[in-house]
């Protein structure tokens, strides 16, 4: 029956996407001057919005979201904004891919950094009045000691998904 290998498709890539954002978050390092941990999260919900699109990237991040919430060993991190945050990432790099930005460098650079940094709209906003600080320190601690990583993200993502996109063809 098509409609029912499609919906079957449709679990199994979800699925997919959201087993691969797992395995990504999972990879942090704490640092000992602020709250929020250095996380591949942000480059699983790039990934995984980039490959799956915006509606299927979205619902494999919000799966992700909902096991940590429902206490599933998924999180990290305690900074609810950040991981709300990668819905954003998700959410702008599908769209960008669905309009064929992951197929040039020149595309998928601009795509990636502006998606990867997306997580800071929620993530601060989350962090900086139930941390109880100023903008300047919720800058400070939540944004800039994560910019140069996020920008080498930003250059993994920029040669990895059009050279993927070729192969996988």
């Amino acid at each position: 029956d098509r409609l029912g290998g499609t919906i079957v498709r449709e679990i199994a890539l979800i699925a997919a996407g959201t087993v691969a954002m797992i395995a990504l978050a999972r990879i942090s390092v704490p640092l000992p001057f602020t709250p929020v941990p250095v996380s591949l999260g942000t480059l699983g919900a790039l990934s995984v919005g980039t490959t799956l699109g915006a509606r299927r990237g979205l619902i494999s991040v919000a799966a992700y979201a909902l096991l940590g919430v429902a206490g599933a060993p998924v999180f990290t991190g305690t900074n609810v904004g950040y991981i709300l945050g990668y819905l954003l990432v998700a959410a702008i790099a599908g769209l960008a891919a669905q309009r064929g930005a992951d197929r040039r460098i020149l595309t998928m650079a601009p795509t990636a950094v502006v998606s990867l940094f997306s997580v800071y709209i929620l993530g601060l906003a989350w962090m900086i009045p139930f941390a109880h600080m100023t903008f300047e320190q919720g800058l400070a601690k939540g944004f800039i000691p994560f910019i140069i990583g996020d920008l080498v993200k930003a250059a993994v993502a920029t040669g990895a998904f059009p050279v993927l996109r070729s192969i996988f063809r």
